[in-house]
């Protein structure tokens, strides 16, 4: 082979192994939501989902795929079920999708004011907190059905106060965020407690519902928190698991389902099976996946699991699929392929 035709091989491989490794190295970050995450009322300035891209660099591909006046809910004609946004969402093979729907939800719980002249009767939909944690748990389903399964983060739904627009905090309090919380961890997903985190006022917009531009840096800030965190590990020491982190709060699931009853951060073990936890990891009622740890031998002892942001096993997963399928090619300096 001559030096020409090896130095363009040469050069034509290390042009397909910068291309792949740039195309599978950025994180997929999917932003569902409603009009928080679309950016209502910023006019022009930066959204919550451009201050996170901004936040996680380059290695990261973060969409804003919120929609104005959505519910989670199924019931009614504002569903984000029905929009075009979800199914993008659906389609964009996220790596992390983070969920910020069930401020709109609380429109269906709000109390009448008749004295107020206010009455719900745009959200009498038949729609209960049964059906609404139906349709949440089924949100939460169709992205765990997505091949790869992506890293799913439900928020805790951020104050608002709006009767005009039919939002009470009291509703979101009292049963939007417990309800999102429940099914959460009866999914075993990421939660991330924007309420307690979220609600300077200076943050917001005089509607008491949306963030105004210095808000939407906040938000990004906090959700971008929860993404980098290193997960949580666990280690088996013979016949018990336990979470290597400093926690005090957990919940166990074997082979995808709920351990009832299991709540503490060492799980004593009679079956082997594939393990997971949910840890609560700050002061606020955030909670975070471990891994999956696989038990093969009862009374064994093992090592912690690599505690690495989950974006960084994405991409170490995608990086070890490109080179194990053979698509970039390497040669010596004869022109030989190694």
């Amino acid at each position: 082979m001559g030096f020409k035709n090896f130095w363009i091989s040469g050069m034509a491989a290390l042009g397909v192994l910068f291309a792949t490794t740039a195309t599978c190295a950025a994180t997929n970050v999917a932003c569902v939501g409603n009009s928080i995450t679309e950016g209502y009322g910023l006019n022009g300035a930066t959204t919550y989902p451009q201050h996170l891209q901004e936040l996680l660099g380059s290695d990261y591909r973060v969409t804003n795929f919120g929609v104005s006046s959505m519910t989670f809910s199924k019931k009614g004609n504002q569903s984000y079920w029905n929009t075009n946004k979800f199914i993008g969402a659906l389609e964009s093979v996220p790596n992390i999708v983070v969920i910020e729907l069930g401020t709109n939800d609380s429109k269906f719980l709000m109390t009448h004011y008749p004295d107020k002249g206010i009455y719900n009767y745009n959200y009498d939909a038949g729609v209960t907190l049964a059906s609404l944690a139906e349709d949440y748990a089924e949100l939460l389903s169709t992205f765990k059905r997505l091949d790869p399964v992506p890293e799913l983060y439900a928020t805790l739904q951020p104050y608002s106060n709006n009767l005009e627009w039919f939002i009470t905090d009291s509703a979101i309090v009292n049963q939007v965020n417990p309800l999102i919380k429940k099914v959460a961890l009866e999914s075993g997903v990421n939660i991330i407690d924007l309420h307690s985190q979220f609600n300077t006022p200076s943050w917001f917009l005089a509607d008491s519902v949306h963030p105004n531009a210095t808000g939407a840096g906040e938000l990004a800030k906090i959700i971008q928190k929860y993404i980098t965190l290193s997960k949580p590990a666990i280690k088996q020491n013979g016949t018990s698991l336990e979470v290597s982190a400093t926690a005090t709060e957990c919940h166990w699931y074997k082979d995808s389902s709920l351990m009832e009853g299991a709540t503490g951060c060492k799980l004593d073990i009679k079956e082997k099976g594939t393990y997971k936890a949910l840890v609560k990891v700050d002061d606020s009622d955030s909670w975070m996946a471990t891994s999956n740890f696989e038990v093969k031998d009862i009374g064994t002892t093992s090592g912690e699991e690599d505690e690495t942001p989950p974006a960084k096993i994405l991409q170490a997963k995608k990086r070890r699929g490109l080179q194990a399928e053979g698509d970039v090619k390497y040669f010596d300096l004869k022109g030989r392929r190694l």
